[in-house]
């Protein structure tokens, strides 16, 4: 896992260092000023994310979570020399984990399910640097913070033994489910990096986010995203 998010975050970088370069390249050909051709936008997002929970706990497995995420974005330009901005907005983002084991028991199937599923509200603040490559491309290496705040989070466990089946849920922000001092948490704060690509009114990125506090003891989170947008 700690290879994976060296290699991720690595590629983020190369591709912000890239957009970069292609910037202070154009910059010193016959076009003029590219830059001063991006403007402030707004849009929404729609993305993909890979979400991973890791444990501190001795034979506890990590987990990785599927899901998605709804942004709206709104950017505002810090400087009128440079394609500077700030971008912010608020998004929902849903993700989830099952697993499920089968086997015979007496001669009958016994199957045993287990899921987890979470919902949370994103508030982020980014920096980003638009770079006009050409008349239809502009890069946006952005970086900055984000609030999270856990709206819902919950495990099912079922059996399911020779045609008959039962379940129960357990609510991780509640303290009789959990345990005292191993509740989640509802409100995180981390950091994300990544790049998109505006291409005329549609877009295109990746990003990878961090939370720099666990969501539960011993449990930290972090998240890789490919993002779809619209600019309106």
């Amino acid at each position: 896992m700690k290879k994976f998010k060296f290699i991720l975050t690595a590629m983020l970088l190369t591709c912000s260092t890239m957009s970069f370069a292609q910037f202070m390249n154009n910059s010193n050909s016959s076009i003029t000023s590219p830059s001063s051709e991006v403007t402030t936008w707004k849009g929404l997002r729609f993305s993909y994310d890979r979400t991973f929970m890791s444990t501190d706990y001795e034979d506890v497995d990590d987990t990785n979570l599927n899901g998605f995420s709804i942004d709206y974005v709104q950017s505002f330009k810090l400087s009128n020399s440079l394609p500077l901005f700030i971008e912010t907005g608020a998004g929902i983002s849903f993700a989830r984990w099952s697993d499920s084991e089968t086997e015979e028991v007496y001669g009958a199937e016994y199957t045993y399910k287990e899921s987890l599923n979470t919902l949370a509200l994103n508030i982020p603040i980014n920096i980003v640097y638009g770079i006009n490559i050409n008349n239809t491309i502009i890069a946006k290496p952005f970086t900055g913070l984000y609030l999270k705040a856990n709206l819902m989070g919950n495990i099912t466990a079922e059996e399911s033994y020779d045609g008959e089946s039962e379940s129960e849920t357990y609510n991780l922000f509640d303290e009789d489910d959990m345990g005292k001092g191993y509740t989640w948490n509802r409100i995180q704060i981390g950091w994300q990096i990544g790049t998109m690509f505006d291409i005329n009114d549609f877009n295109i990125g990746i990003a990878y986010s961090l939370d720099f506090n666990e969501i539960a003891k011993k449990q930290n989170t972090s998240k890789f995203s490919i993002r779809l947008g619209y600019n309106f």
